[in-house]
């Protein structure tokens, strides 16, 4: 009985990616333009043989030329968003397309940009029902998560101790915290520098930190932040001054307490999805 439950799950596995990739077949041509950009120039191919009700496709930004078996297709609707999107005229390409034996024609033209959206509405030949496919870019600018440390500057270690039941004060001389960190990078990802925004949290297993920035993107792997960190810090209790004779039941966790105080922090962390040390 597992051995039966495991070869279907193993036939859906290998099934179900087969259709997707069947289903609509996107190809891409990269050429070099005169500023030394990248410019997209593709084809898109929708095959109408494989049955489905929906199906969305992320696509790159870019122009692209979308075909369509003209022998299967019954009706094309194309919005751009909400706008309705008028392909070319279906008839004349049917009879270019039947007159030169090609079994596929160019239907539209595409352009996708930052978060662009097309949805084709399509009707085949012996099907009432209507297909639904969605093609969608998106932004270069997107929210990158990261893992590394942030160093947090000015710390104020001084604390409270009773001496002889007389406050004194103690500084330790520590001014930075290390602490590891999960970041948060709004950043451009397809510039090999990008300035973007930053926000995070910190956590040493005694005090937690929240970070807020500016970042710098190198090779979208590494990340450099800087910026101020609510930073929970032990300071001295205000309720008591140096000099002040204090009753011997009076503890240093009377003397001192935990307080949120904003400091500045620069740090450093890395995406782990790619070669931290490849630029894109």
């Amino acid at each position: 009985m597992k051995t039966h439950l495991l070869l279907k799950i193993l036939a859906f596995v290998i099934f179900i990616p087969s259709i997707f990739f069947s289903q609509i077949k996107v190809e891409v041509e990269k050429e070099t333009a005169e500023n030394g950009k990248k410019r997209i120039n593709g084809k898109i191919t929708i095959d109408l043989s494989v049955k489905i009700d929906s199906i969305e496709i992320p696509v790159e930004k870019g122009n692209y030329k979308l075909y369509i078996p003209s022998s299967q297709l019954k009706s094309l609707v194309i919005r751009k968003k909400a706008i309705k999107y008028e392909p070319f005229k279906m008839e004349q390409e049917k009879k270019d397309s039947t007159k030169n034996g090609f079994t596929e024609s160019e239907v539209a033209e595409l352009v996708f940009r930052n978060n662009t959206q097309y949805i084709l509405y399509i009707g085949v030949t012996g099907e009432n029902k209507i297909r639904k496919y969605v093609l969608k870019s998106e932004s270069d600018w997107k929210w990158t998560t990261s893992f590394g440390a942030n160093a947090v500057f000015l710390t104020s270690r001084s604390r409270f101790t009773s001496v002889d039941n007389i406050v004194a004060q103690n500084r330790d001389g520590k001014m930075m915290d290390l602490m590891p960190s999960i970041m948060f990078t709004f950043m451009n990802n397809q510039q090999n520098f990008s300035p973007g925004f930053t926000g995070g949290l910190g956590f040493n297993f005694e005090e937690l930190s929240v970070f807020a920035g500016g970042a710098l993107g190198i090779g979208q792997n590494i990340i450099l932040t800087a910026g101020v960190a609510v930073h929970k810090q032990n300071r001295p209790n205000t309720d008591y001054t140096v000099g002040q004779a204090i009753d011997s039941s009076v503890t240093s966790d009377n003397l001192n307490k935990m307080q949120y105080r904003v400091n500045p922090f620069v740090g450093i962390s890395f995406r782990f999805d790619k070669n931290p040390f490849v630029v894109k």
